[in-house]
């Protein structure tokens, strides 16, 4: 697959999902997945991307265990391929650690954000705002019930 089709396609699962079109942008996305997988390979970070869209589209879309499920995949492999402190592992587990909450997981959420506070740490100065905003969102789900 051309990077020409990859981005038209993509492009296109985006404006469905802009038009609320939530189904019909996952369906693409999920093909597009399995297209980019197949010509270029599954550890591609291109195919990456793809599942991190349509892991988006998921939550948008309120199916949110499916894309759970989606992001707990794409995370072991993004961590395995990219390394941990990768802009799009931090932004899946960012991710991951909203829908666990949105699921009424507040446990499973700040230990989402336990992990991303400590490859932010890795990074940043301990008063980055990034760092601050995710203590602060820690500190809110150990309160929570």
């Amino acid at each position: 697959m051309s990077s020409e089709e990859l981005a038209v396609r993509s492009a296109e699962a985006e404006a469905k999902a802009h038009a609320g079109d939530f189904r019909g942008a996952a369906a693409e996305f999920r093909t597009l997945a399995r297209d980019c997988a197949r010509t270029m390979g599954a550890d591609d970070p291109q195919t990456l991307a793809v599942r991190l869209n349509l892991a988006r589209v998921l939550g948008t879309a309120k199916q949110v265990t499916k894309a759970i499920d989606v992001c707990e995949r794409l995370l072991r492999d993004q961590a395995r391929v990219l390394g941990p402190e990768h802009a799009d592992v931090l932004e899946t587990r960012q991710l991951l650690a909203n829908l666990r909450y949105q699921s009424g997981d507040s446990e499973g959420a700040a230990a989402e954000l336990e992990q991303l506070h400590t490859a932010l740490s890795r990074l940043f100065l301990p008063t980055h705002d990034r760092i601050t905003k995710v203590k602060r969102d820690i500190a809110f789900l150990k309160r929570s019930p």
